[in-house]
């Protein structure tokens, strides 16, 4: 109730009954946050973050949305603001390298010349397009004489609990968690599922395992999953999105390996990005041809709460009989494992997932990507808390050294979903919408 009249205050304080609009809001897309360095905002650089609000037109009255703006230091690295790392902005004043983050469901139509929210002293029109069909939509960030109207949501909350070694995030749409010393998660559930019932967890873990094969006859089997560790360095938790940077090495009992790299990941309302930067030793030569191929299987593997889903992707488009039971049906044993993916997509009574790895040019596609599905609730694939595999991903190959590389990979979760609403959730990667940034006072 708090909220309800809080809200209810702020719009009240900056409502501005409007005979006209300038242009109405076209755009049509949901899932995608915005992430925009505020290169492009000279006339407010300088600005108190307490003077600063997002703001957009809604029903014609003026309406404090929900924003953040992460500030980062001169070396281009994010000030965080929790956790043993964290440090300040020499500069905590608005700059140029900030990044200004919201969702673009938030936005609305365009406001009319001179048509500005009371107390408005700065504001910034960011005008927000899709680049496939031209669709609309417009915000406003604007300076206030004094603290500037807030909106009372916060769409992810960061939660960290030492006493039982986890750490996750909640959302509108989700709740994701992991071990403090790991940065894949192994609990994931939905809000609320289609069927308007609280989501219970439906995951075991991430695995990544496989082999990595030498020259000639020797092979050695590989749990990266279980070797790959992580502590956390510092954070951002923001009414938008979560920024995690952890520091990772290679855990093999009490051995500790580090290596040189790490992980900043990005939680959002409806995705998680796990992008992971690596550098190898620079080796000789002659050890370069030494290197093993690999073939390696990268899945998530969800527990017997997954009943009921049904899994599809561009090689293998959605079939009844390829759904989640804890046996393999004819249907499933025949699945095209063969053919390249880079996005493998399931729905069912407990939500829906799109799951995508993008590897970095560096790799210059030298990882053939395909499908690898098992869904055999009697196959024993320890370490693991429920017996048997339920897993969908990529089954990974190549024999290529690169001292250094990247990859990402990234969750999204909905509801529901159909096969046909699946290139509305690419689209945020592959058609990101562009913005464009006017002074209009």
């Amino acid at each position: 109730m708090k909220k309800i009249i809080a809200a209810q205050i702020l719009i009240m304080a900056i409502t501005l009954p409007l005979s006209a609009l300038a242009e109405k809001k076209t755009m049509a897309r949901i899932e995608d946050p915005v992430v925009m360095e505020c290169k492009d905002m000279g006339p407010l650089w300088g600005s108190p973050m307490d003077e600063l609000s997002l703001i957009a037109l809604q029903n014609n009255s003026w309406v404090p949305i929900p924003f953040q703006i992460d500030q980062k230091k001169p070396d281009g690295m994010y000030a965080f603001t929790l956790g043993p790392e964290a440090s300040p902005d020499p500069d905590p004043n608005l700059d140029a390298n900030d990044e200004l983050v919201f969702m673009v469901k938030d936005s609305g139509d365009r406001a009319g010349k001179g048509r500005c929210p009371e107390g408005g002293k700065t504001i910034m029109e960011i005008e927000i397009i899709d680049p496939k069909n031209g669709q609309k939509g417009w915000v406003y960030l604007a300076r206030f004489a004094g603290k500037a109207p807030r909106s009372p949501e916060d769409y992810i909350n960061l939660f960290i609990d030492k006493d039982n070694n986890r750490r996750g995030v909640t959302t509108y749409e989700y709740t994701g968690s992991s071990p403090l010393d790991r940065v894949s998660i192994d609990y994931l559930a939905a809000q609320t599922t289609a069927a308007g019932e609280k989501g219970v967890n439906t995951l075991d873990r991430l695995k990544i395992r496989g082999k990595l094969i030498f020259p000639g006859w020797m092979s050695i089997p590989i749990k990266a999953d279980e070797m790959l560790k992580a502590e956390d360095l510092a954070y951002i938790d923001g009414p938008v999105r979560v920024l995690q940077l952890s520091e990772g090495h290679l855990g093999f009992g009490f051995i500790k390996i580090k290596g040189t790299g790490y992980m900043l990941s990005e939680y959002y309302v409806n995705h998680i990005n796990f992008p992971v930067y690596m550098k190898s030793p620079n080796l000789p030569g002659f050890l370069k041809g030494l290197i093993p191929k690999f073939r390696m299987r990268a899945f998530l593997d969800f527990n017997p709460n997954i009943k009921g889903t049904h899994s599809f992707s561009p090689a293998n488009p959605l079939k009844e009989d390829v759904v989640m039971d804890g046996k393999m049906s004819t249907a499933e044993k025949n699945l095209d494992t063969k053919t390249p993916i880079d996005w493998i997509a399931g729905s069912g009574p407990q939500g829906a997932i799109v799951s995508r790895l993008i590897m970095g040019e560096e790799l210059g596609g030298s990882i053939k990507m395909s499908t690898y599905y098992l869904d055999d609730n009697t196959v024993a694939d320890p370490p693991e808390s429920y017996k048997g595999v339920q897993g969908a991903g990529f089954l990974l190959e190549g024999d290529t050294y690169v001292p250094e590389y990247s990859f990402r990979s990234i969750d999204y979760f909905k509801q529901e979903l159909k096969p046909e609403d699946v290139h509305g959730i690419l689209d945020i990667l592959d058609h990101p919408v562009k913005v464009k940034v006017t002074r209009v006072n």
